[in-house]
């Protein structure tokens, strides 16, 4: 996901008071809002200025003044971060992530293992849903435009002292960026409900539901192949959270959670003559389960000292089954081997959080895993924070992940992908420091940080393995280290800038004996680039329009030709991407009348050509318009 991140998959998410079905486990949080506080880090409200960690916010508000859907398009503006789409809309889980109902989004970069577990080996993404404020409020909104895209949703929020909520509905359809077999549809539902019954208790509740398919022409190699083949996937997540104070010092937070996915492909015969080959038609249904339940107790012992002592438990489960139709001399339909499998994990961990009025900040954290399936696992993360009276920040921190290998690399037994039971979990040694320094009274901020990341035990996939032998092996490593610079400045009530540069270096440092084109030691990383930057502006104009942009760039990086055998590895060009955002008050809401606006996006303006993925060609310029309404 991020640049100094080696994968997606590396990355936990947590989504407080919403759902993420499909990518971890469901945390919720007190997040009143508190917008001096960030609570990722430690998962206590935490002033910015003594958060050790790296750790990048984004608010629902800026999402919505530049009219981004996907949380995939979000986590682009994150310093360093690299994702990539292959394909039109769709495809990977993060396109089917919607922005719905966000408050803001926190990125904690860096191992987060010790209070979020296995998966945060490279950093914990965390979305927080909104919460109602004041009267009941409907709003909603409608957009249409370029490749037969239409986009809509309704919601209300409000509250009270005691209690919050908030829902919404919204559904995203279309045809894609390819002549056929593009079309992709996403419905989403969301809501939150939080309560006080008293001064010393605080309760949430939250839910998220999603069901997509998204259709795609395209092969392994980009190449336009195919009229029926689609995806599938409905999730369901349900969350809690209880917190109970005991006097002025303690605090006990007991967090509940739970996710349902189920997905499904298909690729059926694109005729009748369409019979030849090696899997010419196949189809394939999955479930993914998973639950945790965790208590911990918050001391205060003093204004400048608190400390966590915590216990989680998780429980995965996961199946698997499908079938493959080829032709080899007549036509023959195989069952791929099922499996249904389980694991549990009981987790330990212990936090000391010191804010001292001298200006130093530290936190120190541990953590043991007990898992069912590999053992036992012990994570670290220590970090200490200086403020000088000149506005400088100096900070620093060291921590230690691990990740399991997923059921799939484990269990699967499939054409071109077979599963190894003995694989083990994935380990990681980073380390960061970095300076901060305010001037103009805060009007205007610029950091640095250079960081330094150790993998090993890596899973990579064995492409070249012999018929029905494990293609994912354990063994490999890789490093990744750099440089992350990036401003932020406040011009006036109305206009506000940000901007980032990030230098990356990555190699792999161990290919466990089997080199291949995508992974071989002494070579970079695919799709990880070694230099890109991002600027971004949000202005309030005539005090009725709101405009927002961004552009950018993204260098030149290593990536692999499937098209070629045996494949070969090449250099993709750099590109750099322009897009604008405008929404202008058509109508003031007032007591009884709503608040009508109208908005208009452009996406890649200068209608760059590019490739994220050799093979698969970026979305060309769109445009967007439409109309929100408040009420």
């Amino acid at each position: 996901m991020r640049a100094r991140l080696l994968g997606a998959a590396s990355l936990w998410m947590a989504m407080v008071l919403g759902g993420s079905p499909s990518l971890a486990a469901q945390e919720t949080e007190d997040t009143t809002r508190l917008p001096e506080l960030i609570v990722t880090p430690t998962r206590l409200p935490t002033r910015p200025d003594a958060v050790v960690s790296s750790v990048t916010t984004i608010s629902g508000d800026d999402l919505r003044a530049r009219g981004i859907r996907f949380v995939q398009d979000a986590l682009r503006d994150v310093p360093g971060a690299t994702l990539v789409q292959v394909g039109s809309y769709g495809g990977y889980n993060w396109a089917n992530l919607t922005t719905d109902n966000v408050d803001r989004i926190e990125i904690l970069r860096g191992p987060g293992s010790v209070i979020y577990g296995s998966d945060a080996v490279s950093g914990v993404v965390q979305i927080f849903t909104r919460r109602g404020q004041g009267r009941l409020a409907f709003e909603g909104g409608a957009e249409g435009g370029t490749f037969g895209t239409i986009d809509g949703h309704f919601g209300l929020l409000g509250g009270t002292d005691r209690v919050s909520y908030s829902a919404d509905a919204s559904r995203f359809t279309t045809d894609g960026i390819y002549p056929f077999n593009n079309d992709y549809g996403n419905t989403v539902l969301s809501g939150s409900v939080t309560g006080r019954p008293n001064d010393r208790t605080d309760v949430s509740l939250a839910t998220r539901y999603s069901n997509n398919r998204y259709h795609f022409p395209t092969d392994f190699a980009g190449i336009p192949s195919d009229s029926n083949q689609s995806n599938s996937e409905e999730a369901l997540s349900l969350a809690a959270d209880l917190g109970r104070r005991f006097g002025d010092r303690y605090e006990l937070r007991v967090t509940a959670g739970g996710s349902r996915t189920d997905g499904g492909f298909d690729d059926l015969a694109d005729n009748p003559g369409d019979t030849v080959g090696f899997a010419f038609a196949s189809h394939r249904d999955s479930r993914a389960q998973r639950g945790n339940l965790d208590a911990r107790l918050n001391a205060a012992f003093s204004p400048e000292l608190t400390v966590t002592a915590g216990a989680q438990a998780e429980r995965e489960t996961e199946r698997q089954t499908g079938v493959t139709t080829s032709n080899f001399g007549g036509i023959s339909t195989t069952p791929d081997t099922p499996f249904d499998r389980g694991r549990t994990t009981l987790g330990y961990y212990a936090q000391g959080l010191l804010d001292l009025s001298s200006g130093l900040a530290l936190n120190v954290n541990a953590r043991l895993d007990d898992n069912s399936a590999f053992g036992t696992f012990f994570t670290y993360r220590a970090g200490a924070a200086y403020r000088l009276p000149s506005h400088t920040r100096l900070r620093a921190s060291v921590g230690r992940g691990f990740k399991a290998p997923t059921f799939c690399e484990q269990f699967c037994d499939a054409p071109f992908v077979v599963g190894d039971s003995t694989l083990s979990p994935e380990r990681s040694t980073s380390w960061e420091a970095g300076i901060e320094q305010e001037v103009a009274a805060g009007r205007l901020s610029v950091w640095a940080t250079y960081f330094d990341q150790h993998f090993r035990d890596m899973v990579v996939y064995n492409g070249s393995a012999a018929p029905g032998e494990p293609t994912y092996r354990n063994g490999a490593g890789a490093r990744a280290r750099g440089v992350e610079t990036g401003m932020t400045a406040v011009f006036g009530a109305g206009v506000r800038a940000t901007a980032s540069y990030t230098y990356l270096d990555t190699e792999a440092t161990d290919d466990a004996g089997q080199p291949s084109a995508s992974f071989a030691a002494g070579e970079r990383l695919i799709r990880r680039p070694r230099h890109s930057a991002e600027l971004a502006l949000r202005a309030r104009v005539f005090d009725r329009a709101l405009l927002g942009g961004s552009v950018t760039y993204l260098g030149r990086r290593d990536d692999v030709d499937f098209n070629q055998f045996p494949s070969q590895r090449i250099e993709l060009p750099a590109y750099t991407i322009v897009d604008l955002a405008c929404e202008i008050e058509v109508l003031r809401a007032a007591p009884g009348r709503p608040g009508i606006s109208g908005v208009l996006r452009v996406e890649n303006l200068f209608d760059q050509h590019y490739e994220q993925v050799v093979g698969f060609p970026g979305r060309d310029r769109a445009v967007f318009g439409g109309a929100r309404f408040r009420f």
